[in-house]
């Protein structure tokens, strides 16, 4: 019998929105997958294009990036940066494949 694949997701999570709200579910009772990984930062603008790049590399099937809603942002326009970041990133990752 073969196991059902489950993809590997690590997700990068703000520490003002997002985390709040993934530790308000775990408060709740609320469960998500185990092969979901979570990393809490200060803010996602502050996260490396690198870093998550290697996440790929290292065996993630996906990488999540959680932050601020626009216009929200705890350091004022962290979210804003981490969003161009994303969508280069995923120009780049887009000309690889």
């Amino acid at each position: 019998m073969t196991e059902e694949w489950k993809p590997k997701i690590l997700g990068i999570i703000c520490n003002w929105c997002s985390y709040a709200g993934a530790d308000l579910a775990g408060s709740a009772r609320t469960q998500y997958p185990p092969d979901i990984r979570t990393i809490r930062v200060m803010c996602t603008g502050r996260v490396d294009t690198l870093f998550i790049m290697k996440a790929f590399v290292d065996g993630a099937d996906g990488v999540l990036v959680s932050g601020c809603h626009f216009g929200d942002c705890h350091y004022l326009e962290g979210n804003l940066s981490r969003h161009r970041k994303v969508q280069s990133g995923q120009r780049s990752l887009k000309m690889s494949s």
